[in-house]
């Protein structure tokens, strides 16, 4: 038998080593990750705030309100200077004319609040042909068409946001003394 020389059997036993030094390696690497880390220290790391839950409301089904109101005789007055609905609710408006001269016809108009001069002059400005409302005034926020004496008109319209808004008949004349307001509670 030959011996081997000394070069290989150096080669080989250091081959050997290398392989079994990345063997204890690997063990130790799985040994670190496999544990748990301990600590000395007693700090936690604080939990983040959990949020706060949002309330949030189920808006309100709009209940369907019937209102009436008429002119007294022949007066330029309503029966009724004061209506109250909640905001959101449909309302359904009534309005008789219980007038029985012919030069007294009238409707009723719900208008933002301070506004009822000029929504009664811009209906002033358009005549008896366009029922003395200009339709287009953002002032006059619901109407009902014009009424003759004995005859009644009527407006469906949803309740705007909470707040006193008056309401007028804008025939010449007439605002002055034909009003009321109309509340909206929230």
């Amino acid at each position: 038998m030959r011996p081997f020389p000394v070069a290989v059997l150096i080669a080989a036993s250091a081959s050997l080593a290398g392989g079994a030094g990345c063997q204890n390696a690997k063990a130790d690497a799985h040994k670190a990750t496999a544990s748990p880390i301990e600590t000395n220290s007693t700090e936690v790391a604080p939990t983040p705030p959990k949020p706060e839950p949002t309330a949030i409301e189920a808006p309100k089904p709009a209940r369907h309100i019937e209102l009436q109101i008429e002119s007294v005789a022949n007066t330029m007055t309503f029966d009724k200077k004061a209506l109250t609905v909640a905001t959101g609710d449909e309302v359904h408006l009534v309005f008789k004319n219980s007038a029985t001269m012919s030069t007294l016809p009238h409707n009723w108009v719900l208008v933002k609040p301070g506004r009822e001069a000029s929504v009664a002059a811009a209906g002033l400005k358009l005549g008896e042909p366009a029922g003395y409302l200009d339709v287009r005034d953002k002032d006059a926020l619901v109407h009902t068409p014009m009424a003759k004496p004995g005859e009644t008109s009527e407006v469906t319209f949803t309740a705007p946001d909470p707040g006193t808004y008056p309401y007028i008949c804008t025939v010449p004349g007439h605002y002055m003394m034909m009003k009321g307001v109309l509340t909206v509670t929230p």
